[in-house]
């Protein structure tokens, strides 16, 4: 065979002589097949080399959707030229006017953004407002003025909210130790005024006037034994006897002027008329004629208002300004121009869990009887020095359900932040929670950054932009 022939790899021999059936030599097979298996080797191969083929423009399809919205959101950040000064988050890659509020759109400033979200990482904590963006030029055009949240001593006085309670220790309740019937109410109104000695209700009471009866058969009985002498006599078993039942009648609730009638004129009686044993306004009655009532029933609530106690909540901040004998002015919304001075009296020794506040109390001369239980007004007390976080007091925002300060950031961003104040002190406005020490606030022009912070939200909250470019 001619090396310089062509070759049949099929057959395994030259082209130019192709066999044909029987052209052997007998007994000689041929020397070129293919080896077993070399198909199968062959298709596999392929099937790798395709597998191989199919992953590689898989890789490139993934880096090509990858690499897109980057550059989408690249050509939008160059196309974004112009934005909308009261609506920062429409932007326009041409100059024109807002769809929303007809204003010119201004140019983009270098190196800007009008997302405060993306911006700043917050929105800020105020239900129904936004963080907005606002130019330097406009922040200068507005008098937007910008104070540091600063620890300042609180030199002035404190002014607290007070209110109108009975001097607990002028309570006085009417009660008896017996069971019985109300058989007639002398006094049947709350708030009546009363005197000493005067009738309060007349009772039945079957307990007491079997008492009264034993009482008067033991002294009838031994009318010599409850004499010194009669003791002196040898007589003390009798004696005993007369001052037992004397004893009952008393610890009954029998009061002193029914035991001297009784000594007086020795008749029982089936009422028994109670009498009030101090001048005052009755706060509270607890029966009513005919009723029957129990031997631990109050029966009424008698209270000398002559002189009363004024409450006020001081707060945990200020616990150190305040001291026993501070001097301090009460005055009543019900007396406006009226200031009625006193001291505080005493510092109540626990916190309450909900209001975190202290309670203080002066006692003053209510003899006119101008000031009524429930009263409410304010409590002016000449506190002591101490230091507080403090804020002006005109950049606090006070809605009557939330109050807040608008937040400077860098960039020209205002984020809204709910605070809690404890009241103010001259012009500031002493901060109790949401503000720390350092923080940078909007102390004028509050309310042009609120009105915009309003209505972002509004229209965000819409689900939907109007807009004539593309929203960033």
């Amino acid at each position: 065979m001619n090396d310089r022939e062509p070759f049949d790899p099929a057959s395994g021999v030259p082209a130019t002589e192709t066999p044909r059936s029987g052209s052997w030599p007998v007994g000689q097979p041929p020397d070129h097949r293919p080896p077993p298996g070399a198909r199968a080797m062959n298709a596999l191969r392929w099937a790798l080399f395709a597998g191989l083929v199919v992953l590689a423009l898989a890789s490139v399809a993934s880096y090509v959707s990858s690499r897109r919205p980057q550059a989408e959101a690249a050509k939008q950040q160059k196309q974004a030229r112009y934005y909308c000064p009261m609506h920062p988050s429409y932007t326009s890659d041409k100059p024109g006017e807002c769809p929303i509020c007809g204003m010119s759109l201004e140019p983009v400033p270098a190196g800007s953004t009008h997302d405060a979200h993306a911006a700043t990482g917050h929105e800020g904590d105020v239900p129904g407002l936004s963080s907005v963006h606002i130019t330097p030029d406009r922040v200068q055009l507005i008098g937007v003025r910008t104070a540091l949240v600063e620890k300042r001593p609180r030199v002035g006085s404190l002014d607290l909210v007070g209110f109108v309670a009975p001097d607990e220790t002028r309570l006085k309740r009417i009660q008896i130790r017996a069971a019985g019937w109300v058989r007639e109410l002398f006094v049947n109104r709350t708030g009546q005024r009363i005197d000493v000695g005067e009738p309060l209700l007349a009772m039945y009471s079957p307990e007491i006037y079997q008492s009264e009866q034993e009482y008067l058969i033991e002294m009838l009985a031994h009318p010599a034994d409850t004499s010194a002498a009669g003791a002196s006599s040898g007589h003390t078993h009798e004696a005993e006897s007369v001052n037992a039942a004397l004893t009952r009648l008393t610890l009954l609730g029998v009061p002193p002027a029914e035991l001297k009638r009784l000594n007086q004129v020795p008749v029982a009686l089936p009422e028994l008329t109670l009498r009030s044993t101090v001048a005052g306004t009755v706060l509270e009655r607890h029966v009513t004629e005919g009723q029957y009532v129990a031997a631990d029933a109050p029966l009424f609530t008698i209270a000398d208002l002559s002189r009363v106690w004024v409450l006020a909540d001081l707060y945990e901040m200020d616990f150190g300004r305040v001291r026993e004998g501070d001097r301090a002015v009460f005055t009543a919304d019900a007396l406006p121009g009226r200031e009625l001075p006193g001291r505080v009296e005493f510092v109540y020794p626990t916190v309450s869990s909900e209001t975190r506040t202290l309670r203080v109390r002066l006692s003053l001369d209510n003899r006119d009887g101008t000031l009524k239980p429930g009263m409410y007004g304010r409590v002016r007390v000449a506190g002591r020095g101490g230091a507080s976080l403090a804020v002006p007091a005109e950049a606090v925002v006070n809605t009557g359900e939330h109050q807040y300060v608008f937040l400077a950031r860098t960039g020209g961003h205002f984020e809204p932040r709910m605070v809690w104040t404890s009241g103010r002190d001259g012009d500031w406005a002493m901060v109790l929670k949401g503000l720390a020490a350092g923080d940078t606030v909007v102390a004028s022009a509050s309310f042009l950054i609120d009105s915009e912070s309003r209505l972002k939200a509004a229209i965000a909250g819409m689900g939907r932009q109007p807009q004539t470019g593309h929203a960033h």
